[in-house]
Parts: C-alpha cells; sequence; structure tokens
C-alpha cells in the first residue's frame, strides 16, 4: 500500500501496463492530493503525473467502462480544482473522456451515480459537452426510479453550473 503520492507513481510507472488499473490509479491521486503538501508538489511538478496521462491516453480504446470513465473524469476535475492546475494534456483527456462515454453510452448502462459523477466532473471544471450531458440525461431517464437524493442534487447542480437544459431529465426526477 502506497504512503504517498510519490510511491504511488513509482508504482504505476513500474507496474506492467494494464488499462484495469488506470481508473484506480486516478482516485488514488486524487486522495493522495487532499494533504496540502501533495498538492503543492504537483502544483511545482506538474510533469509528475505525465506518466500516468500518458498510460490513460495509449489505452483509450480500451478505457468503456462506465464506473471507470467516471473514476477517471472524477479524479481529473477534482485534481485539476485542488492545484488550481490544468492536468498536462488536459484537453486530450477530456476530448478521451467525452468520446469513450459516447461509444460506451451505445452499449452499456450508466449507473445514476456515475452519471452524475461524470457531469459533476464537466460542471467542475467548465468544460461544457452538450454531447455528454444529453447521453447522461437519457442514461439517467432509463434509471430515473432508482437515483438517490445526493445523486439528483449533483446532476442538477452541473446542469445549472453549465446552464445545460435538460426538460426530459428535470420531468423525470420531479
Amino acid at each position: 500500500d502506497c504512503k504517498n503520492l510519490k510511491e504511488l507513481l513509482e508504482l504505476q510507472r513500474d507496474t506492467d501496463a494494464n488499462h484495469i488499473y488506470l481508473s484506480n490509479y486516478w482516485s488514488r491521486v486524487k486522495s493522495f492530493l487532499s494533504k496540502k503538501s501533495e498538492c503543492k508538489n504537483i502544483q511545482s511538478n506538474p510533469e509528475l503525473l505525465k506518466p500516468l496521462v500518458k498510460q490513460t491516453l495509449y489505452f483509450s480504446n480500451k478505457l468503456r467502462n462506465p464506473r471507470s470513465l467516471a473514476a477517471i473524469a472524477n479524479a481529473i476535475a477534482k485534481i485539476s480544482f485542488r492545484t488550481r492546475k490544468s492536468i498536462i494534456d488536459s484537453e486530450k483527456l477530456w476530448k478521451m473522456l467525452e468520446n469513450n462515454i459516447s461509444e460506451a453510452a451505445k452499449t452499456k448502462t450508466f449507473k445514476s451515480r456515475d452519471c452524475a459523477s461524470i457531469l459533476w466532473a464537466f460542471a467542475k471544471i467548465n468544460r461544457k459537452s452538450t454531447r455528454v450531458f444529453r447521453l447522461m440525461e437519457n442514461q439517467v431517464i432509463m434509471n430515473y426510479d432508482t437515483i438517490e437524493s445526493q445523486t439528483i442534487s449533483n446532476m442538477v447542480w452541473a446542469y445549472a453550473k453549465l446552464r445545460q437544459p435538460s426538460p426530459k431529465l428535470f420531468d423525470a426526477i420531479s
């Protein structure tokens, strides 16, 4: 078990490349950044995340699991927010996420919680993607009977923050 960000990134760098664990690495980086010292570490040296970014982009064609996509989007948004900096190649990462979310939505069902996490992430960094918001809207409407109040709150906040209309979704949850 890694005790700090440096150990985690060394483990990621030294471990055989595999797309399955990418969302876990991103989530762990996010959790380490709750410590100010780790946050400052990334602020002063954004290149530290380059191997993880590079690996994520390399395996982008395999990242189609809704839960993993939600975890990666959430982590990247929180890392960017906490460090007050964009992650290296963030534009490529967000475009990859948009495309992969779109592809995954064609064949997979997203849980409402994952939809909320994706929407929250996009809104947190002010990334407007009508395509992703519409896809998540359709996913949520398919499962609106199982939505928890916190999930609804996060989704409504995301739509409001980016001024994305969603009459179908708001009708379904009201």
